[in-house]
């Protein structure tokens, strides 16, 4: 029997994905906000594609979370906080201000910590979502799309002077983010079952025009009607029902995209599908370590908010993020850090 070759353009599009976490901290420039639109959509949405439905046991999948997502979370902070210590030891009161905010995380969390809420929500909500399994499918979609109802509701009511703040976002760790994040790994489940068997009947031309048009169009819209965008740390989440649609669409383009176009130009280097397979183990280091950069360069003035300028803190920032993920992963560090298996070191072949 025949095994299913891995399709590596969706390797690469979790790493796109990543790298637009990374430039949307790099700073902000004209436009900023539609990338704001899709991106954090789509890096839980494609959490979401790799979410097998029924596949493991609520037990398995609290054990599974726990090695890949907490422990490198709380090894990170660890490391978070010796460099907080080093750089603030000679003031103690900002030291400890950014200490307890840090490891509490929520609303006035620490820079320091700058994507830390990431990992932790994905675990919460995946946890969440396995034991929703339990009961009929409606009740996730009830949970994850009502959250996302009531989430919006809070939003009005801290506008109208009701509420102080959004309670989602204000749950230590940010913890209550982690409810309507299921909503976006029930639509990656979907695009997975629903939308990959379709594309796969479709030529890559036909899939990578339809998948750019998916991508370009909602994005022309959403500037030319000035659609609020995502801001899921802060508990915002757009205009109800129409910017959550404008990023599953896009999302749903750059899958196409990827899965078939970008797909076949890897499939023709060994070596680059090794290594962007490689490179997707690097996430939860990538998305800890890669602030920890970027406030480096700010405290060595390469803070300018020219383009050029945020491009090389974005170029920067992610080529010294993702290597130091290769060098963990190849060290006894990995399962602690990277929470992945040890590997290898990379070989590169040179033919004769």
């Amino acid at each position: 029997m025949k095994t299913a070759q891995r399709n590596i353009g969706i390797d690469a599009l979790r790493l796109f994905s990543i790298a637009m976490v990374v430039l949307g901290h790099s700073g902000s420039f004209e436009g900023s906000s539609l990338l704001s639109m899709w991106r954090m959509p789509l890096f839980f949405i494609l959490s979401g594609f790799f979410f097998v439905p029924y596949g493991r046991s609520l037990r398995f999948e609290l054990s599974r979370r726990w090695e890949t997502l907490v422990i490198p979370y709380l090894a990170w902070s660890l490391v978070i906080s010796l460099v907080v210590i080093v750089v603030k030891w000679s003031e103690p009161t900002e030291m400890m201000h950014h200490l307890f905010t840090g490891w509490r995380g929520g609303t006035g969390r620490s820079i320091f910590w700058m994507s830390a809420w990431f990992l932790l929500s994905l675990a919460i909500s995946a946890v969440i979502l396995r034991y929703l399994e339990r009961f009929p499918r409606w009740m996730a979609w009830t949970v994850g799309g009502g959250s996302i109802v009531v989430s919006r509701l809070f939003v009005y009511l801290n506008r109208a002077d009701i509420l102080d703040g959004h309670p989602f976002a204000e749950v230590p760790l940010r913890l209550g983010i982690s409810l309507p994040i299921i909503f976006y790994l029930l639509i990656g489940q979907e695009i997975r079952t629903r939308v990959m068997p379709a594309v796969e009947h479709l030529s890559v031309a036909r899939a990578s025009s339809i998948g750019l048009v998916l991508v370009v169009a909602p994005l022309v819209l959403a500037q030319h009607f000035s659609i609020p965008a995502h801001y899921m740390h802060a508990g915002l989440f757009g205009w109800p029902l129409i910017t959550p649609m404008i990023a599953i669409t896009v999302t749903i383009g750059f899958i196409m995209i990827f899965a078939t176009a970008v797909n076949r130009a890897l499939q023709a280097s060994d070596f680059l599908s090794s290594l962007i397979v490689r490179l997707a183990r690097t996430g939860s280091t990538v998305v800890m370590f890669h602030g920890l950069i970027l406030l480096f360069m700010h405290s060595l003035g390469m803070n300018f908010s020219s383009l050029p300028d945020l491009l090389v803190r974005f170029g920067i920032a992610l080529t010294t993020a993702f290597a130091v993920g290769l060098l963990i992963n190849m060290s006894p560090a990995a399962r602690v850090l990277s929470g992945v298996p040890r590997e290898r070191p990379l070989r590169v072949t040179i033919a004769a």
